[in-house]
C-alpha cells in the first residue's frame, strides 16, 4: 500500500467515514483488514467504532464486580468520549472553514 492510499484512509476515518465504506467506495482493490489495520494502525478509529466500544464498555460495567475495574473502565470510557469530543471539533473547524470559503 503507497503513502498516499494510507494517508486518504486515515484522514477518511478522522472524518467520520466507516472503515467498511472506505473499502467499498474509495479503496475496493484493498481488502477490508488491510485499510482496518492502517487506520488503526495510524491510531485513529472511526466513529462508529468509538460507539461500540463505549457501548460494550457501559454494558462491561453494569457486570463489574470490582471497585478497581469500574475505575479502569470509567476512565477507559473518559478516554474514548474525548476522543469524539476532539473529532467533533476537529470537524466543526474543517465546516467553518468551507463555509467561509464558499461564502466569500
Amino acid at each position: 500500500m503507497n503513502k498516499k492510499d494510507s494517508e486518504t484512509m486515515v484522514r477518511l476515518a478522522k472524518e467520520g467515514k466507516h472503515i467498511s465504506k472506505i473499502w467499498t467506495e474509495d479503496f475496493p482493490e484493498y481488502d477490508y483488514w488491510d485499510i482496518y489495520f492502517e487506520v488503526y494502525g495510524a491510531g485513529e478509529r472511526s466513529s462508529v467504532g468509538v460507539k461500540r466500544m463505549i457501548t460494550a464498555r457501559l454494558n462491561k460495567l453494569t457486570e463489574a464486580d470490582d471497585k478497581q475495574d469500574r475505575i479502569n473502565i470509567i476512565e477507559e470510557l473518559n478516554e474514548l468520549v474525548v476522543h469524539l469530543y476532539s473529532r467533533y471539533k476537529s470537524s466543526q473547524q474543517k465546516l467553518n472553514e468551507i463555509r467561509t470559503i464558499i461564502n466569500q
